[in-house]
């Protein structure tokens, strides 16, 4: 029944709990223009893009006195070409820094951004880095000082940079008006610490930029690990927590709107921010607030990594395709999706216990495009969405009888084509300690 813009869902919880009909209510479906952008991606655009990338033999960060077919210029030159042959509107994105760190002199880092504006200016970026680094030709460690190294890069991160450009080239060419405003970027520096995502992202914060979302792709092109194993039917997606955090919702909206549009290639959800002891330019979005995740292949060869090695014969093209396939669904669905719903109040998330004290009470504010909600559910110790339900054009919902505290809840806004924001989640940050004072002390 409908009472004020309320749904109240009749049903007891513990049929409402079990209950598989509403499990698999409202799963995914394929939109067809979604599914002739993703049959449109193209693994021998990427293979030249690549070819010509590596041809360059290095692209530190620090190459820019190298000669005029060598280094980062030609290789930023040639990404910003591509950009705005697709017709989008594309520059660089440039920072003068002085020495630190891995920088170890004074240096001009460029990024290379493409727009491709929507009806919003709620922002979704893909991207990866086409900065290279190699190891010092005896086989040791990094010397942070010689930018003249063979770093040819082809997997890190060429792959993810070409990926980046392939989705641009296919989401350009669509006739689709997309909500969001689509961001494209091959980032610099991150071989240095994550220096060209630091810098855009704290400029994006000065700048107040809404970013939805970081689909950070960076090392994603390979199949078979150093240790001869070969998987070319996942990927990996990491996300930074804790369970309910920005970063995970949107790895749960990818695994959930990959399956119907790839299917058979399965995306895995690593609960970690990064490989082990690592990061990606995604992190530097995450510590800023905004929501980033990072797609990598599930088999790394690190003897291939930060060498000479790192050349085309390690990326299999038709896997990268699967990959890019998974970007240019997700991204595309989350595009054309309203925003995500505003479920704050200045006492925290709203949600309660009702007039009974016993049901789930879950409000939020209206998003202008929506023609309906999904409520999701799951067991407090869960990590996926187990239940969910859908609704129309209101701002409630009563889930009778379901513990608040046994449960986390959130919910989702469904545009007019069944596409779905990410889920606002109704969950209260950590409540800082506050110590009690002792007299005399």
């Amino acid at each position: 029944m409908r009472r004020s813009g309320t749904v109240l869902l009749a049903i007891l919880a513990s049929s409402l709990v079990s209950a598989g009909a509403l499990s698999a209510q409202g799963g995914p479906s394929v939109d067809p223009r979604v599914k002739a952008l993703v049959d449109a991606v193209s693994p021998d655009s990427m293979e030249v893009w690549l070819a010509a990338l590596t041809a360059l033999e290095t692209r530190h960060t620090l190459s820019a006195d190298l000669a005029p077919e060598r280094g980062v210029v030609p290789a930023r030159e040639y990404i910003l070409d591509r950009f705005r042959a697709f017709g989008l509107e594309a520059e660089l994105d440039c920072y003068r820094i002085p020495a630190q760190g891995r920088i170890t002199v004074e240096a001009e880092v460029c990024n290379v951004v493409a727009v491709l504006p929507g009806r919003t200016d709620r922002r979704i970026y893909v991207s990866g880095h086409f900065d290279t680094v190699a190891r010092r030709d005896d086989g040791g460690g990094f010397d942070w000082s010689r930018w003249d190294n063979p770093a040819p890069g082809a997997n890190d991160d060429g792959s993810g940079t070409v990926l980046t450009m392939e989705v641009a080239r296919v989401l350009a060419a669509s006739d689709l008006a997309f909500d969001a405003t689509l961001v494209f970027v091959a980032f610099a520096g991150e071989e240095e610490g994550l220096v060209g995502a630091t810098l855009h992202a704290q400029r994006a914060v000065e700048d107040s930029l809404r970013i939805d979302a970081v689909f950070n792709n960076d090392i994603i092109g390979n199949v078979e690990g150093g240790n001869g194993l070969v998987d070319g039917r996942t990927l990996r997606v990491f996300s930074e927590g804790p369970a309910d955090s920005p970063s995970r919702q949107l790895a749960r909206f990818i695994r959930r709107w990959a399956a119907p549009y790839v299917p058979g290639h399965e995306v895995r959800l690593i609960a970690r921010e990064d490989r082990f002891g690592r990061g990606g330019d995604h992190t530097a979005f995450n510590r800023l607030g905004f929501a980033g995740v990072r797609f990598s292949e599930s088999r790394e060869n690190y003897s291939r990594q930060h060498t000479p090695a790192d050349t085309l014969a390690g990326v299999d093209f038709r896997y990268l395709a699967r990959n890019t396939r998974v970007n240019t669904a997700t991204v595309a669905t989350l595009a054309l999706a309203p925003s995500a719903p505003d479920i704050s109040s200045p006492r925290g998330p709203r949600l309660d216990r009702g007039e009974s004290g016993y049901d789930a009470v879950l409000s939020w504010d209206p998003v202008p495009g929506a023609v309906g909600y999904r409520v999701v559910w799951r067991e407090a110790w869960g990590v996926d969405w187990t239940h969910e339900v859908r609704v129309g054009a209101v701002d409630r919902l009563v889930l009778p009888d379901l513990s608040i505290d046994d449960y986390i809840f959130g919910v989702s806004a469904v545009g007019p084509g069944g596409h779905e924001s990410l889920v606002s989640p109704y969950v209260r940050p950590p409540r800082p300690f506050q110590p009690i004072r002792e007299l005399g002390r």
